[in-house]
């Protein structure tokens, strides 16, 4: 798993998500190139994409705050124990099935000004459909 071995034989790859959790920056290598520096990269523009959703300076398409992250797919866990961390006023919702009905539920509170999505997926292959109908809320 470490030396990026196909060691997920369904789809004939390595699973790299390992290299998210890092820290010791060794080497992670796929097809014969190391995948950490790439991974630090985007790590750090998560990074700053959080600071700016929290601090206000990432606004939605009219130019407001956002105030509502819709979560589909990601772990709850993750959130739940974070929260002592949170900034006040953030509020964040998830779609954790393909449950269309549960989806329009949660969609239907929110202000698409106002609201920004973030789709957590090892494959970006599940949530398709749940993607699509958030992308037909905002104009």
């Amino acid at each position: 798993m470490f030396n990026g071995e196909h060691i997920n034989f369904t789809e004939d790859r390595a699973v790299l998500h390992i290299t998210l959790r890092n820290v010791s920056n060794n080497p992670i290598c796929n097809n014969g190139a190391n995948v950490v520096l790439e991974v630090n990269k985007v790590l750090e523009q998560m990074k700053n994409t959080s600071d700016a959703i929290r601090n206000g300076k990432w606004t939605g398409y009219t130019g407001k705050a956002i105030v509502d992250i819709v979560n589909i797919g990601g772990s709850v866990m993750v959130t739940e124990a974070l929260k002592p961390y949170s900034k006040p006023g953030l509020n964040v919702h998830f779609v954790l099935n393909i449950d269309g009905i549960h989806l329009a539920e949660v969609l239907k509170k929110l202000n698409p000004e106002t609201t920004i999505f973030i789709i957590a997926s090892k494959t970006f292959t599940r949530n398709y459909y749940q993607c699509k109908f958030c992308k037909e809320m905002v104009p």
